[in-house]
């Protein structure tokens, strides 16, 4: 059970979380009170967003705040785990030997590549193009591909620090690896500009050009009594890659990342199956 939890606070669904978690506090007041004002927090956070009365970084801010604070309390109630039994090891070891890819479109030579390489090697790959049903929320379909599988392999490329998809993929596999200390992030790339210091700031110009466009066309939405919804995703999604784009850098920069251009690539998959097999 608390496992799930950590997995839904992992997911950022953090209302969720929190019901999952009274149960467990009834004969505790202090932490039940400190519940209830978790809640409360997050209704007014987001009807403030939906009034406009905040910005996508403080909404973000607080829901940061409400996840550590949630991640703590469980921590302190969270019991001795018993001993597992071999259907959970099983499942644990079978969860470990999958990995999901995570990249552009534009990139989706190097993925395939990438994916026939690693089953080869004996690893069992999810990637959008063979496991996603024609139809499926793209969301839900990363954020359970990134809580079914042991690893999360992404492309870094120019293209791909600039998709907000991608950034979602990075983001919510951060959380995993972080919170239930079982999941890996292995980044490789195709394109090495994001270790260069300016990279940022000229990526950020180009996802501001992308909200002015979407900002452009709301007007004529509104003048056509067009419902914007399409839009306001678009642009809550661009905000995030903004928001964010700067922990996904550092994190990338710190961490060892794989070359997997031509001369590179053998050598890098080896090392990224052996990773694999190591979590």
């Amino acid at each position: 059970m608390f496992e799930g939890i950590r997995q839904l606070i992992a997911a950022d669904k953090l209302e969720r979380a929190l019901e999952d978690l009274k149960p467990y506090t009834h004969e505790d007041e202090e932490r039940a009170n400190d519940l209830i004002k978790y809640q409360a927090d997050l209704a007014k956070n987001k009807k403030d967003s939906r009034r406009g009365l905040i910005t996508i970084d403080e909404e973000n801010k607080t829901r940061t705040r409400v996840r550590y604070a949630i991640l703590e309390m469980l921590n302190e109630i969270t019991p001795i785990a018993p001993a597992a039994d071999s259907s959970i090891e099983n499942s644990a070891a079978s969860e470990a030997s999958t990995a999901f890819i995570s990249y552009n479109h534009a990139d989706s030579d190097a993925a395939d590549k990438l994916k026939v390489a690693l089953e080869e090697s004996g690893i069992v790959v999810r990637i959008d193009t063979a496991a996603m049903e024609a139809g499926a929320n793209i969301q839900e379909f990363i954020e359970r591909s990134i809580r079914e599988t042991g690893v999360t392999i992404s492309i870094v490329s120019n293209r791909s620090l600039l998709s907000a998809w991608v950034a979602l993929e990075s983001i919510d596999s951060f959380y995993q690896e972080k919170f239930t200390g079982r999941k890996r992030f292995i980044a490789c790339y195709l394109d090495d500009d994001f270790f260069r210091n300016d990279f940022q700031l000229k990526a950020i110009r180009q996802i501001d050009l992308q909200i002015e466009e979407i900002d452009r066309l709301l007007p004529d939405y509104n003048a056509q009594r067009i419902d914007t919804s399409d839009l306001n995703s678009q642009k809550t999604r661009l905000y995030d890659l903004r928001n964010n784009l700067g922990h996904i850098l550092l994190r990338l920069r710190e961490s060892l990342c794989l070359d997997i251009r031509d001369d590179k690539f053998d050598q890098s998959v080896a090392k990224i199956v052996s990773a694999i097999r190591n979590v």
